[in-house]
């Protein structure tokens, strides 16, 4: 079961936003995602938008920096970053989030067998995993500083630490999440950047379809992690309450 490259997708998105802070506005517009006979809704999260679809850039940096194996589905930012791309402005953003989907189950029916298994295989190999050491680990860093290097214009180094599993903190039927924290830097010229980020990595059953939920925050004390922690686990909860209601919604391949 190859579950790897979906930790690997997640620590992508690090290297191109940096997150702190979740505002509360109110709720955002829900976008559609067909995979196969399936059409997955996705709900903004309280406060976000859904960029990748406004935003050329966003959508070419977060593509490009997705695991090989995953198609990018969806990227949340909070209103107020959103509002500061359309005036012509950049990062770095607040906090962010990322939906994807590993491209050779996106039309297969993900039975609810399979998901226990998948979850189980985790909890055994999870050290193994996230072993910034290993062959597959290295060779996405290697993918992951190319990529960088064409987005900057010049040569940018990715050094990413241990990621350190702070632990489970969801596992409702169909839902399987775990806390990373991570610690690392990268140098692009002259500059060098480092940033330690909790980072919730959760796998979800969404009727037939398994997706991965990516949500992001900054960590400066142990109360970052609660804050990502809720809130993680209320917009999961509105991603499955959504794909049993109906309601308005953009649809997006």
């Amino acid at each position: 079961m190859k579950t790897l490259p979906t930790v690997i997708g997640a620590f992508t998105v690090f290297f191109v936003v940096t997150a702190s802070g979740f505002a509360q506005t109110p709720k955002g517009e829900v976008t559609v995602f067909q995979l196969g006979n399936q059409a997955i809704r996705i709900p903004a999260p309280e406060g976000f938008e859904e960029a990748a679809s406004k935003f050329e850039v966003i959508k070419d940096q977060f593509t490009r920096t997705e695991a090989a194996e995953n198609d990018m589905l969806a990227v949340h930012l909070p209103h107020a970053d959103c509002e500061r791309l359309r005036a012509g402005g950049f990062g770095p953003f607040h906090s962010n989030t990322k939906v994807s989907v590993r491209r050779a189950i996106r039309e297969i029916d993900y039975s609810a067998e399979r998901f226990t298994s998948l979850v189980a295989t985790f909890r055994k190999n999870g050290t193994q995993l996230l072993d910034v050491n290993s062959p597959i680990m290295k060779s996405a860093i290697r993918r992951l500083d190319n990529t960088l290097s064409e987005l900057s214009k010049q040569e940018t180094e990715v050094d990413l630490a241990q990621p350190v599993n702070l632990g489970e903190f969801d596992t409702r039927p169909n839902v399987y999440s775990v806390m990373l924290l991570l610690n690392f830097k990268t140098k692009s010229g002259d500059d060098e950047v480092r940033v330690l980020i909790a980072g919730g990595l959760s796998y979800v059953r969404v009727g037939q379809r398994l997706i991965y939920v990516y949500t992001f925050r900054k960590f400066t004390s142990a109360a970052d992690v609660e804050v990502l922690r809720d809130f993680t686990k209320k917009w999961i909860g509105q991603i499955l309450a959504a794909n049993v209601a109906g309601g308005s919604s953009t649809t997006r391949p």
